[in-house]
């Protein structure tokens, strides 16, 4: 109660005059910061940015629980993304500012991050500025924990989507390479047309003349879904194409 109150009381104090823009993705977090927004009474518009690899059940969700939610698309899908830009890959996340981080430029932007989710996110604060965009974000529920938020849902029995009951601690894009690789592969097997979607895109990515070290586009899809470096699994694919002579 103590922390709800504490993020009300936030919401209240930089609430801008032209209201904020809250960036809602349908994952527990976000409903708890759109339920303690609207609390609030503050002034506001909420925005999902469609990222054309999300989860069927996760739209579906949305649409039926969400419906004054605003959804915004992406100039291009990631289909077409990968064509022009490769495979995202941790150390070249470009998708999430392509997808998603574009929304909200010029506006003070509610998000439901908490430091409890990642090393980064542990040194976020309340209220900040993005340095590379005009834009600052009101970060409420920074330091709630999990089973806060999971107390708070049942409270006010807020409904959330089902992956949760399925053993899913996050709901995010489909292949995100910022998964956990099995995890990664789990999901894709669930889609097969989303797998069927990157491999397809990978291989208009070869027309072009990328990947010409792998021998295909499944080549190159088992190493992006793998947990080996390119240049481990290119050795690793040698020695074992060796070992079939």
């Amino acid at each position: 109660m103590v922390k709800e109150q504490k993020a009300i009381k936030v919401l209240k104090k930089y609430e801008p005059p032209e209201g904020y823009h809250l960036a809602f993705s349908g994952g527990k977090d976000s409903i708890v910061i759109y339920d303690l927004a609207i609390k609030s009474g503050v002034k506001l518009e909420a925005y999902f940015a469609l990222t054309t690899i999300d989860p069927p059940e996760l739209l579906r969700f949305i649409k039926k629980h969400y419906p004054k939610v605003h959804w915004l698309r992406p100039k291009k899908s990631m289909y077409q993304l990968i064509q022009d830009r490769g495979l995202p890959i941790r150390t070249k996340r470009y998708c999430c500012g392509e997808l998603k981080e574009y929304a909200g430029e010029g506006k003070l932007v509610i998000t439901g991050i908490r430091a409890e989710e990642s090393f980064k996110r542990k040194n976020r604060k309340i209220y900040e500025k993005d340095t590379q965009k005009d834009k600052w974000y009101l970060n409420p529920i920074i330091g709630w924990l999990e089973w806060e938020i999971w107390e708070y849902i049942e409270n006010e029995e807020l409904p959330y989507p089902e992956f949760y009951d399925e053993g899913y601690s996050r709901i995010g894009c489909i292949g995100c390479p910022m998964a956990y690789y099995k995890t990664r592969q789990k999901e894709l097997n669930r889609y097969p047309k989303f797998k069927a979607m990157y491999i397809k895109a990978i291989r208009k990515r070869m027309e072009k003349g990328f990947f010409k070290q792998f021998k295909d586009e499944y080549d190159v899809y088992n190493w992006w879904v793998g947990n080996l470096s390119m240049k481990n699994y290119l050795e690793q694919y040698r020695i074992d194409f060796d070992k079939t002579e």
